[in-house]
């Protein structure tokens, strides 16, 4: 089964909280709505003039007079403090508000600007201290709540960031910011459907903003209102059409769409020759999810990120060709990323490419030597190519390095067998048993020795096929591959009426199960059952055209066939019985 190695697909591009500069240019000047408080008595000239009458005492006679630099007002600090802020200079900046707080520890601008440089350097520690006593010193500045929010957001202390935002609304009841910013921390709370009304508050208050569009969709598209996503996303990509970022959560938003609609409509009509159940590349929701995401590209052609989600789902519709050049593209713009070549490794590996698929995985393993997902597909490669040897090397390396990877035991035992070391696999497989692991797996492990089991075919490893079906059974009831195993054994003992019922269950919990109707087809010639045998055949090839014991089985006996003559009860010259589905030695890529 092909995989990606993160499912980031479905999540939008995180974009920041909204946080506010200081605004005043100068030491003193009010940052925050008028209100009706006197204002502070300007610290900055007190300061001054102290300073302006200090007086040095003379020096001696014979010596030169020493001229001592005059002492910086708080109001000179802080001035140089946004000059060099301004310049970008930001270490130096705040070395100047910090040494005008010396002076002025009550100031509540000299405070707040110590915290915003803080906050945007993302020393979150560092930004709670003096933000909170802004906060303290002047309780009416939004600028200084919105901000402390933000710190406690980046201290991931979110009750406390959403209560400062919800201070912020109601200092300002008219700006989005706040709406924005809580939205924002809702979501990281997992409140999905107040971010959702966050946002949607912010967008009615400022329904222009293309950021506060795209964010909500990207909260619609988490509760699972996909309509409503698209709509949002769409008004932020024309809001702002050359945002590459936007493009990209639109199409992600679609993806969303088309692979709800395949799974919807493949439930609803299992006829594949209906409209509802056409190839993917062709399905509108599907082209469209394509279009934006080729829109994304052009926008960003530079943008690892657009490059890999582009290429992800064009694999994913099945255009290789296309897929595996966009792969190429996203791994040449970020060689050092492993994630890109992985997935152009399978896709050149479903192309039937496997000696580049083989190079894809190389190139990540020089670059992770024990990357797990490289190695499995390199040792899928090397089976498939019919290197044995070098498939079961890199296999013994998963397990060794991951002892419980089960996919990893499964894959080495089948190469063993093709290399024709049966006794080999067969441990293998005990050893990965031993481990243990969720039923799933147990029981897909009990499947495969039943088959080795089986295919000795001696009383006593007939009897230990039975066991691991009926174990795997246990692990997963009415699983259909354990009844068919247990079937084969009842069927290799001449108890016909035993494996007669255990394929009927098959067929009846996995009604497109076609070895399973074949299987059941010889039971029935077996037992003289003809017109049954018949119609399991057919039915068998039905479910599977390419089952090629069912059309032998189907050709041989209609050949043999009379309408008055029917073989003789309890005999079927020449009955191909099917391999087991499970034992055949097939690498798996679980």
């Amino acid at each position: 089964m092909h995989f990606f190695l993160k499912r980031w697909l479905l999540a939008a591009i995180p974009l920041p909280l909204i946080l506010l500069m200081p605004v005043s240019p100068a030491m003193g000047q009010d940052t925050t709505p008028p209100t009706d408080k006197p204002a502070k008595q300007d610290t900055a000239a007190k300061l001054a003039a102290s300073t302006d009458t200090k007086q040095d005492k003379p020096a001696q006679k014979d010596a030169a007079p020493k001229q001592e630099p005059p002492a910086l007002t708080v109001r000179e600090r802080f001035d140089r403090g946004v000059a060099l802020y301004k310049e970008k200079k930001y270490g130096e900046a705040l070395s100047e508000f910090e040494a005008a707080h010396t002076l002025a520890p009550e100031e509540p601008n000299v405070l707040y600007w110590i915290g915003f440089i803080n906050l945007q350097q993302q020393k979150y520690q560092d930004a709670l201290k003096p933000l909170q006593e802004a906060v303290r010193l002047k309780p009416d500045a939004a600028e200084a709540h919105l901000n402390l929010g933000n710190v406690y957001d980046g201290l991931k202390d979110y009750p406390m960031a959403v209560q400062e935002f919800n201070a912020v609304a109601k200092l300002q009841p008219a700006s989005a910011d706040p709406y924005y910013n809580l939205g924002s921390v809702y979501y990281k709370m997992g409140k999905i459907s107040d971010s959702v009304a966050a946002y949607r508050k912010a967008a009615a208050l400022a329904p222009n903003d293309a950021l506060i569009q795209d964010s909500l969709g990207f909260a619609l598209q988490a509760s699972g209102n996909l309509s409503a996503a698209l709509v949002a996303c769409q008004k932020a990509s024309t809001l702002d059409p050359n945002n590459a970022a936007f493009a990209l959560n639109l199409a992600l938003v679609q993806v969303a769409i088309a692979r709800k609609t395949t799974t919807s409509s493949l439930k609803s009509s299992p006829d594949t020759t209906t409209k509802t159940n056409l190839p993917k590349d062709a399905r509108p929701e599907w082209i469209a999810a394509r279009v934006a995401l080729a829109r994304a590209v052009q926008l960003a052609p530079g943008d690892y990120m657009v490059r890999e989600t582009y290429a992800e789902a064009l694999y994913e519709t099945g255009r290789d060709a296309d897929a595996i050049n966009q792969f190429q593209k996203a791994s040449e713009i970020a060689p050092k990323q492993v994630k890109p070549l992985i997935n152009l490794g399978h896709a050149q590996g479903r192309a039937g490419r496997l000696t580049a698929a083989g190079n894809s995985y190389a190139k990540v393993l020089a670059i992770e030597p024990n990357n797990a997902d490289a190695l499995h597909g390199l040792g899928f490669v090397q089976f498939k190519q019919g290197k044995y040897e070098e498939a079961i090397a890199t296999y013994m390396q998963l397990v060794k390095q991951s002892p419980t990877d089960v996919r990893a035991w499964t894959n080495l035992s089948a190469a063993q067998d093709k290399k024709g070391d049966e006794a080999a696999a067969v441990t293998t497989l005990e050893t990965a048993l031993k481990l243990g692991g969720s039923s799933s797996q147990t029981a897909s492990l009990r499947r495969l020795l039943g088959a080795y089991y089986y295919r000795r075919g001696d009383t006593e490893n007939l009897a230990k096929a039975y066991d691991q079906y009926s174990r795997s059974l246990a692990d997963i009831p009415d699983n259909a591959d354990a009844l068919n195993g247990l079937g084969l054994v009842a069927q290799k003992q001449k108890k016909l009426d035993d494996a007669l019922s255990y394929f009927h269950k098959a067929v009846t919990i996995s009604p497109k199960f076609s070895d399973g109707w074949n299987n059941l087809g010889v039971v029935y010639e077996t037992r003289g059952d003809i017109a049954a045998a018949l119609v399991s055949y057919r039915k068998a090839l039905q479910t599977d055209p390419n089952n090629a014991l069912a059309k032998r089985n189907l050709d041989r006996l209609e050949k043999r066939t009379k309408p008055t003559v029917a073989p003789p009860a309890g005999t079927s010259p020449g009955t191909k019985q099917t391999r087991n589905g499970q034992s055949r030695t097939v690498c798996s890529r679980l």
